[in-house]
């Protein structure tokens, strides 16, 4: 059990924040602030004028703001089908629609592991994935982060002991905003026929690139299972998992939280498809923009170390006073010492409204250099 106490005096202690997001706006503390804290990388979650466009559009279509059941019970509306052929038709897999990024990673692994499969996880991968190897009580190993070598090494170590081995990563990672080696992954897994590759695509997807990383480097046909997140970029709910035939069934019989989760709401859905349909390459290359300004990161994910807690939470507190909504992320979401501001870009912020940020950050960095 937590430590409350312990967590206050370590500075790691947290509590909601009692905040309103609209546009690319948040209100907290009685200020409307610039949100640089959201997952919403285009700006879709909370825009009126896309929300209003939707709900002007499904006024004729059975789609509802309950689903009634487990999807193995029965569907609500044909739009679970209308989503899941979308992204059939552009990817060469099935597809399987999840509550959540979380539930799915829980679900998935879950129903894949048994002794027969060993896991290959980077080090940072998703906590859902985490935390379902380790309930699942799966075989895993992990490997530093976006270290080949140490990833060449343990397959070579353990190929013949299993019957099957599955290497975990993201795409973009959560919190370092980095990009998995996927090439070099991929080699790798071809020296062994034994060897699948699961990529989560959580924070990649219809963000930099509309049909996620794996697309982009033309390599999602070499990827066997792929995961979707809806509710990031694409400013949704729900999760889509792409992978063959014959696992798709097995997940159908097998994923728990699949299987004893009533379904989101048939609306949701509808609103991801409606979402898809849209261009946002403007947006996208605003975020393009945004990342080569802000000099941070090659992502939208822009992580600037600070190091100690209440250092971080010291300068989350001075760029609040500068009209940015910027929260401290502290152990243990990530590693000791290396509390930071996660600052997430926009699609819908431009370079110009990021000029005083970067003359704070870059002033800090020049303050605290050696």
């Amino acid at each position: 059990m937590l430590d409350l106490k312990k967590a206050k005096s370590a500075g790691s202690y947290r509590e909601f924040k009692q905040t309103a997001s609209f546009e690319k706006y948040i209100r907290f503390e009685s200020q409307t602030l610039l949100n640089l804290a959201s997952n919403d990388y285009l700006g879709i979650a909370t825009s009126r004028n896309l929300r209003d466009e939707f709900l002007d559009t499904v006024k004729a279509m059975d789609v509802f703001f309950g689903s009634g059941a487990s999807r193995l019970v029965y569907n609500s509306s044909e739009a679970f089908y209308n989503l899941e052929n979308w992204f059939e038709s552009r990817f060469q897999k099935k597809a399987l629609i999840f509550n959540s990024g979380y539930s799915a990673n829980l679900g998935i692994i879950s129903a894949l592991a048994d002794p027969k499969t060993l896991f290959i996880a980077d080090k940072l991968i998703h906590a859902s994935m985490i935390d379902a190897l380790q309930l699942s009580r799966a075989n895993f190993k992990r490997f530093a982060h976006n270290n080949i070598e140490a990833l060449s090494r343990l397959l070579e170590l353990h190929h013949s002991e299993y019957e099957t081995i599955i290497v975990l990563t993201e795409a973009v990672f959560s919190m370092d905003g980095d990009f998995a080696d996927l090439p070099a992954m991929i080699a790798l897994k071809k020296k062994y026929p034994n060897v699948k590759l699961y990529v989560d695509e959580a924070h990649s997807f219809f963000a930099l690139h509309e049909l996620g990383l794996s697309r982009a480097l033309n390599l999602d046909a070499d990827v066997d299972f792929i995961l979707v997140t809806l509710s990031k970029a694409l400013g949704g709910s729900g999760a889509v998992f792409l992978c063959n035939d014959e696992i798709r069934q097995i997940l159908i019989n097998s994923a728990r939280s699949l299987i004893f989760s009533t379904a989101i709401p048939s609306i949701d859905v509808a609103w991801t498809h409606f979402v898809l349909s849209k261009d946002f390459s403007a947006r996208r290359q605003i975020l393009h923009d945004s990342i080569r300004f802000l000099e941070l990161s090659d992502s939208q994910i822009c992580p600037f170390i600070v190091g100690e807690n209440e250092d971080a939470l010291l300068l989350s507190r001075k760029l609040l006073q500068q009209g940015f909504f910027v929260p401290a992320i502290r152990p243990p979401t990530v590693p000791l010492h290396t509390a930071r501001l996660r600052i997430s870009l926009r699609g819908d912020i431009t370079p110009e409204e990021l000029a005083s940020l970067k003359e704070i950050l870059d002033a800090y960095k020049a303050a605290h250099a050696g």
